[in-house]
């Protein structure tokens, strides 16, 4: 768990120590985000079972002064494929150490940590920067207790967005199509740790 300003993150299995899952799950019915259905579906409806089957872990930022949920972000490991040609010598060197090489194939496919889900609730007056720093710290727990290198994220097509990871030193690396059926483009971003 960590504080900041009036800010408190803690994850969903924290929280389960003190709160039944029910009674978690209802603590997530307030949170409303217009702007992206797919972040208000999945903190109602996924993320307590994505914590049951250890496939990834949410935490949740909450606003202490106001007693309400104000942020969340999802945190899991994945693989992740990069062509080797795309990357710098620096960058092809750290992850090399962590990481499947296929020089036949010019692919490089590294362990890494996955940034699945970061929802801000319609209104509320966290910033950015207060949740990167949550998920940041909670990112270089993960990494002294088992290391890492890369962390990873899918993003909307939106220049806003692209924009805001770019400034927090994310890279594209890769647009895939979304496996939803919808036909919505998604760029893929990394950057070292």
């Amino acid at each position: 768990m960590y504080t900041r300003n009036n800010f408190v993150c803690v994850s969903i299995p924290e929280l389960s120590l003190d709160y039944n899952y029910e009674e978690i799950q209802s603590m997530f019915q307030s949170f409303y985000c217009v702007k992206n259905a797919e972040i208000e579906k999945f903190i109602k409806d996924s993320a307590i079972e994505f914590v049951k089957k250890c496939q990834a872990i949410t935490y949740i930022i909450f606003d202490v002064d106001k007693n309400e949920i104000v942020a969340y972000f999802t945190l899991s490991i994945k693989a992740i494929c990069f062509e080797i040609n795309s990357l710098s010598n620096t960058t092809l060197k750290r992850m090399e150490r962590i990481a499947d090489v296929n020089y036949e194939n010019n692919s490089i496919t590294p362990a890494a940590f996955l940034i699945a889900q970061l929802g801000k609730k319609d209104n509320s007056d966290i910033n950015i920067d207060e949740i990167f720093y949550f998920l940041d710290k909670n990112i270089i727990d993960i990494q002294n207790a088992c290391g890492g290198v890369v962390e990873f994220l899918e993003s909307e097509n939106n220049d806003k967005l692209i924009s805001l990871y770019k400034n927090k030193g994310f890279k594209t690396f890769n647009i895939r199509k979304s496996k939803s059926g919808e036909e919505r483009k998604l760029i893929q971003m990394y950057r070292l740790i």
